[in-house]
């Protein structure tokens, strides 16, 4: 029985490697090594498109950041966000792209989410939530938007945009992933912006 696996495999080797190469999350590796360099070192800044951001973490298929905007802001203001210490980069909220895959394994779509994290002191996530929610509604930024019940008291994570996912037409294509990322990611620069502006009101 093993000499027949060991035959299979020989005889294979060929077409396993081959499937190797093309894993799904190699497009999306590559792109992401392109856009935030080849170690995606923790707190390192990058430029994409007019925005400038610090990597938290980097996995397969999934890269989390933070707008620089957002960082300087929440520095500035020397605040200890009990329960959010070993939560991504440190802050109460976070960014962050996903690669999804469809079911034919070579169509796929980008995800980009942001959240409010686990902070302890539950007035204080809230204030958080109802300031960047107040702010979007009144700059009538639709794509920001928290779940209901994203106020209740024992909520730990909250993502809050909407109309935030763009279509790959192949998901090993390293250009498109790549292209589709900086869009995707540009495109929310006005919801960004706006998040960075309301830290000045929820941070006490």
């Amino acid at each position: 029985m093993e000499n027949l696996v060991r035959q299979l495999y020989r005889d294979q080797k060929q077409t396993l490697d081959l499937i190797r190469q093309k894993s799904p999350a190699l497009g999306f590796e590559a792109a992401v090594r392109r856009l935030f360099g080849d170690k995606c070192e923790r707190g390192k800044t990058v430029r994409i498109g007019n925005h400038k951001f610090k990597i938290s973490k980097f996995a397969k298929n999934l890269v989390s950041f933070l707008p620089v905007r957002w960082a300087e802001e929440l520095d500035a203001r020397k605040h200890v966000w009990l329960g959010c210490e070993n939560w991504w980069a440190g802050y109460p909220l976070i960014a962050m792209v996903e690669m999804r895959v469809n079911d034919d394994g070579i169509t796929g779509f980008l995800k980009l989410n942001a959240e409010v994290g686990p902070v302890s002191d539950h007035k204080a996530r809230k204030r958080i939530i109802e300031a960047i929610q107040i702010a979007a509604t009144q700059e009538g930024l639709e794509r920001i938007q928290f779940p209901t019940g994203a106020l209740d008291k024992g909520r730990l994570y909250s993502r809050f945009l909407l109309e935030n996912s763009i279509d790959l037409s192949d998901i090993r294509d390293v250009n498109e992933v790549e292209n589709k990322f900086t869009e995707l990611v540009t495109s929310f620069g006005p919801e960004f912006e706006l998040v960075a502006s309301v830290v000045p009101l929820f941070v006490r």
